[in-house]
């Protein structure tokens, strides 16, 4: 494997990015993935090493670069640090929006379409959390650019707000698939069922799935809710994505 640490040219600054791809082979497709709140760290790495395994060329972005180029959120729970190390990621995160994140993905897009290890050709994404909601966004801001995308648990799909993912299903012609968990405070039942709706009425093809007995981060093996069934059905669930259009 060849990993490399990039820092991607965007309009606010230089995007430090995770890369990881075989060491033989290629070109390969590429996927980008989109981190969750908690920012890039070893958990996600694995992930984008496993995909990368499978025969992509792996983008890692940390869309937090224009407040840390390093941060990984301490312990969230259980920790007498919970609270500031609350707050010290909602610093982070209120900084980026839809807006933000589809322009340096667009950045992002043009170092992929000109990197010689990379398959010429759309490509696919795949985010968490915060980032399910990002998988929409971008695409639907770069619909000849992005062929697929896979948002696991993700956040404030349902948002009361003019640039939420909802109201950007109709610019959307990627393939898209959605998993949530059964028991999740941040992405209630009702929020699912609503979003549910506008899909069945979107002009793309996407797939809606609920993982039973599973909690909020189940794919994460830093997450007090991981579970491996879980977090297995997630990786091939989003390969067999992948292989449908990369």
């Amino acid at each position: 494997m060849i990993e490399s640490d990039l820092d991607i040219p965007t309009g606010d600054g230089r995007m430090n990015t995770f890369s990881v791809r075989l060491a033989q082979g290629g070109p390969h497709p590429a996927v980008v993935m989109l981190m969750d709140a908690a920012g890039v760290r070893g958990a996600l790495r694995d992930i984008a090493r496993r995909l990368a395994a499978s025969g992509y060329v792996v983008f890692v972005p940390n869309l937090y670069y224009r407040t840390s180029r390093n941060f990984v959120a301490g312990p969230l729970r259980d920790h007498p640090d919970v609270e500031k190390n609350k707050a010290e990621m909602t610093r982070h995160r209120s900084a980026i929006g839809h807006a933000e994140v589809s322009r340096d993905i667009g950045a992002l897009l043009d170092h992929i379409a000109a990197d010689p290890a990379v398959r010429r050709g759309k490509v696919g994404t795949v985010g968490y959390c915060m980032s399910g909601a990002y998988v929409v966004t971008t695409a639907a801001s770069w619909p000849d650019r992005i062929a697929c995308g896979a948002a696991f648990y993700g956040t404030r799909l349902m948002a009361d707000a003019p640039d939420a993912p909802w109201r950007r299903l109709g610019e959307i012609r990627a393939e898209l698939h959605f998993a949530f968990a059964e028991i999740d405070s941040y992405v209630p039942p009702d929020e699912v069922a609503a979003f549910r709706k506008h899909l069945a009425e979107a002009p793309f093809r996407s797939t809606v799935e609920i993982l039973p007995g599973t909690g909020h981060g189940y794919a994460f093996t830093d997450s007090a809710s991981f579970n491996k069934p879980a977090a297995e059905q997630h990786f091939h669930a989003t390969l067999a994505l992948f292989r449908r259009h990369l």
